[in-house]
């Protein structure tokens, strides 16, 4: 079952309106509204495919939910369905929660990234591969680039370890896979790491730091870190397939590792969470209400690690931020997202910060591969039409430099030209050349009718097409890196004929 969902009640959920504003096609919410029926099909056919007991998913755009969905049942046999209010563990995706909360502290002036971990976690002291090895970071923990192994099997099962075993593991010892900083390899132990130094320097337990200063600002009161804080009859309970048949999987307490994967909440809370990324784009002088910095929060989504890329797939850079991964798809543009999985749990969650667009999947079922239907979901979307991305926003310079392009096109101005160009614009090509371009440019098309509208890469570059008595001219315009900007790169080159019906 699956609905539209109305703007949540409480708290304001963060937004962008700068952000809506800068989408060029009204239609665009409409649009992306006619993708949702294949969404809905996309979550069905996996939680038939994959055999979850249930699975909770949301789609949220300009920061609000706006449709929702729940196939299937929190407990088997009770009839108890699953929808945006069902109350499920999301695993890994607490650890962008954790780098969330440390870059407050960070931005406090509390701690910096690239402090010594073993500033603040005395067992670790000397702890290194080799004696040559760079000490290790909090930036390299956050980024998955401390040298530690990957851990998943293992970590996945330390939940509840108690805070002086836990100083214990790290007195014995922490083998090192890698030097710190020289490769990605994924750990949950750096997490609870990361978690131990968040209570060393707030003073507080890492659960109650994040609980106060993110969940109770955001408007999140179904987000809890112990299964004995989750109502019970909006609790889904988690399951693993054995020979074919679903069986319980005892609920893990929280512990030391909690900071790494241990968080319980719903499509509706984390909407609200996902809501504060999404706000942080695009960059903006309007007040910054928090809890986390809009600055902070692009930082976050941002690669600082490669990942080694999957041979076959289609994102040309795949990195690791803060607790999320960051990748870069010629399809999708930048893509920032996390998987979660525990014993009788999977989620997944995924958006676009240049599209305004994300989708949220829950399931009770053990490292449920919710991805493959949230990846779905994002093609339903792409093709609805509607998931186009934000426009970038001109400088005044750069509208300014384009209006005096298409006057000197239409009759060449020595003076006029002088005054737009950097000193490197006629080392690189003198002006009489560039006139005799204009010139011959102009002899072949004849005079331009109208010119398309500027298509910005960014505050100062950007190109537009110019349409002639005879064809097309396309031009590539950017400006220097001084006030004021001038024009570093000027290119006009004749468009391709555009294939109407009879050449298609």
């Amino acid at each position: 079952m699956s609905k539209p969902e109305p703007t949540p009640k409480g708290p304001a959920a963060p937004t962008a309106e700068l952000g809506v504003l800068n989408f060029a096609d009204p239609r665009r919410r409409l649009l992306l509204a006619g993708a949702y029926p294949a969404i809905d099909g996309a979550f069905a056919e996996f939680q038939g495919r994959v055999r979850c007991p249930g699975v909770a998913y949301g789609v949220v755009v300009d920061g609000q939910l706006l449709h929702v969905g729940g196939i299937g049942v929190a407990i088997p046999g009770r009839g108890a369905g699953v929808g945006p209010d069902t109350v499920f563990r999301i695993a890994s995706m607490t650890k962008s929660i954790t780098a969330a909360c440390l870059l407050m502290l960070r931005d406090e002036g509390k701690l910096g990234l690239d402090d010594r971990v073993d500033a603040y976690i005395p067992e670790l002291a000397g702890q290194l591969p080799t004696s040559d090895s760079a000490p290790l970071t909090l930036r390299q923990l956050l980024t998955m680039s401390a040298g530690l192994v990957e851990d998943d099997p293992w970590a996945d099962r330390q939940l509840a370890m108690p805070a002086d075993a836990f100083s214990r593991l790290l007195r014995r010892g922490v083998p090192f896979s890698h030097p710190p900083a020289t490769s990605f390899e994924y750990s949950n132990l750096g997490y609870a790491i990361l978690g131990r130094v968040l209570a060393t320097v707030a003073g507080v337990p890492a659960e109650e730091f994040a609980t106060a200063r993110l969940f109770r600002p955001l408007g999140m009161p179904d987000t809890v870190w112990e299964v004995a804080d989750v109502p019970q009859e909006r609790r889904a309970h988690g399951y693993r397939l054995v020979d074919q048949e679903w069986q319980e999987e005892s609920p893990l307490p929280g512990g030391a590792f909690a900071p790494m994967g241990g968080l319980w909440t719903t499509i509706r809370d984390f909407s609200r969470y996902l809501a504060l990324h999404l706000a942080a784009w695009p960059a903006r002088d309007d007040p910054d209400p928090g809890p986390l910095r809009r600055s902070s929060a692009r930082e976050m989504q941002q690669a600082s690690r490669l990942r080694p890329a999957k041979l076959g797939g289609s994102q040309a850079l795949a990195g690791y931020g803060f607790g999320l991964t960051a990748s870069e798809d010629p399809r999708f543009g930048r893509i920032v997202a996390h998987s979660g999985g525990l014993p009788g749990f999977g989620s997944h969650v995924q958006w676009l910060p240049d599209h305004g667009v994300g989708v949220i999947g829950f399931a009770n079922l053990t490292y449920a591969p919710v991805q493959q239907a949230v990846d779905k979901a994002f093609q339903a979307l792409l093709a609805s039409g509607g998931l186009v991305p934000r426009a970038a926003e001109p400088a005044p310079a750069l509208v300014a430099a384009r209006e005096a392009v298409l006057r000197l096109y239409q009759s060449w101005d020595a003076e006029a030209a002088t005054a737009l160009a950097a000193d490197n614009l006629f080392l690189d090509r003198s002006a009489e050349l560039r006139r005799q371009d204009l010139s011959q440019l102009r002899a072949t098309h004849g005079p331009c009718r109208h010119a398309d509208p500027l298509r910005p890469a960014g505050a100062l570059r950007g190109g537009w097409r110019m349409h002639c008595a005879r064809g097309a001219i396309d031009v590539d315009l950017w400006l220097s890196p001084t006030t004021p900007a001038l024009v570093q790169v000027l290119k006009l080159t004749t468009a391709a004929p555009e294939m109407g019906l009879a050449g298609a």
